[in-house]
């Protein structure tokens, strides 16, 4: 297979797996099933991207940039710590924790002109524009009821961060069209962490280099912060009474006291602190923190622990943390070097977005679980860090 063949594959692969888990919900009057031998169409989604990101690796010869180095020790510690403690939801927890990674090294080897850039945002706006479709429609014909309320946001900010990437540097307003019409589906869905996020790509997109063209950005983000803030659906979703300040809000979920609507963070890190200051370095192993949840009787649909950070603390340690950040940091402060000289707007688009979703992901992991959603962001995520690396080798664009 050629290497274009390859390109094609791995990319309709990483589109398609993301559509698979809304299935089940588009096509619910066509009986589509829910689980097929056994695993529901998220599982099937990111085992069938791990089988193809697979298969690219090994395939032919290429000359991949994506820099390994910095997160090979995070991998590593996954994979010696499955051996010394297996298990088949460890081993699951393993290749998903691993498979983005994987996915920008397999993105760093292709080769990107215009038109492969171009097919690329295209096909990305179409599976952003389908989980807008089905959002609304679940909103205005099946009573609010939504696929993926927590994961759509997460998918949505990458589309919405290459949009006002777009939108700053061609100034066409378009692309600011596009930008609302997605944040349109936290906002609608009051999905609090996703409403942030989109503010802080908006505020904060590196495109804008200088202190002078953040003003307005920062300016405007402010705005529609408190906008949002003060609408009726925000108020009623952040506090029981439904009604309250800013001045109301902890930014530690986990020491809110008061009206603040915490959706049960409060309650359910009862569940971990013991184990947290049983093995903090070292942690229980993977999958320990579903297991622990499961101990008190609680169940499968309330056994994930919504923060990344005491997830990955419970199960690998403040080691395992540590590592994870080495990966992130290393890789934002390569990345934030070529950037700073780079010129070419095509480049300049990919540097900048991908180095604006790192805030994407870091705010996404402190509310979510969004380290195991790998088809709805990680894999994207890491595809543009691969790419941006890619890039700055090219010359072709």
């Amino acid at each position: 297979m050629s290497q274009n063949k390859t390109f094609y594959l791995f990319y309709r692969s990483l589109f398609l797996t993301t559509i698979l888990p809304y299935l089940p919900y588009a096509l619910l009057d066509f009986s589509f099933p829910d689980n097929i031998a056994g695993k529901n169409m998220t599982g099937w989604a990111w085992i069938i991207m791990f089988l193809i990101t697979l298969f690219c690796f090994f395939e032919g010869r290429v000359d991949r940039r994506y820099p390994l180095v910095f997160w090979m020790p995070w991998v590593l510690y996954l994979v010696l710590y499955l051996i010394n403690d297996f298990s088949v939801p460890g081993l699951q927890l393993t290749i998903q924790l691993s498979l983005p990674v994987f996915i920008g090294y397999v993105a760093s080897g292709y080769t990107y002109s215009k038109d492969e850039l171009h097919w690329l945002f295209k096909k990305m706006l179409q599976v952003s524009f389908f989980v807008v479709f089905l959002f609304y429609y679940g909103m205005l014909f099946r009573g609010g009821w939504t696929p993926h309320g927590a994961a759509n946001p997460m998918i949505l900010s990458v589309m919405a961060a290459i949009s006002i990437g777009f939108f700053y540097l061609s100034k066409k307003i378009v692309y600011m069209l596009i930008y609302l019409l997605l944040f349109s589906v936290p906002f609608v869905g009051v999905t609090r962490m996703g409403i942030l996020v989109f503010v802080v790509i908006f505020m904060f997109h590196f495109v804008n280099r200088s202190i002078s063209s953040k003003i307005i950005p920062i300016s405007l983000g402010v705005l529609l912060a408190v906008f949002v803030f003060y609408s009726e659906g925000f108020q009623e979703k952040m506090f029981y009474d439904g009604s309250g300040d800013i001045t109301d809000i902890s930014f530690n979920y986990y020491e809110a006291t008061g009206d603040m609507n915490t959706s049960g963070r409060v309650g359910f890190l009862k569940y971990y602190e013991y184990g947290l200051k049983e093995a903090p370095f070292w942690g229980h192993g993977p999958r320990a923190d579903r297991f622990i949840r499961m101990g008190y009787g609680l169940n499968d649909d309330a056994v994930e622990v919504c923060n990344d950070y005491i997830s990955v603390r419970y199960n690998y340690g403040y080691i395992g943390l540590s590592l994870l950040m080495f990966g992130f940091f290393c890789t934002f402060i390569s990345l934030y070097r070529k950037y700073a000289k780079e010129k070419n707007g095509y480049k300049l688009l990919i540097y900048s977005t991908s180095l604006t979703l790192f805030f994407a992901f870091l705010l996404f992991m402190y509310t979510d679980n969004i380290l195991k959603y790998t088809i709805f962001f990680p894999n994207y995520f890491f595809a543009l860090i691969g790419m941006a690396f890619k890039l700055y080798e090219e010359s072709d664009i």
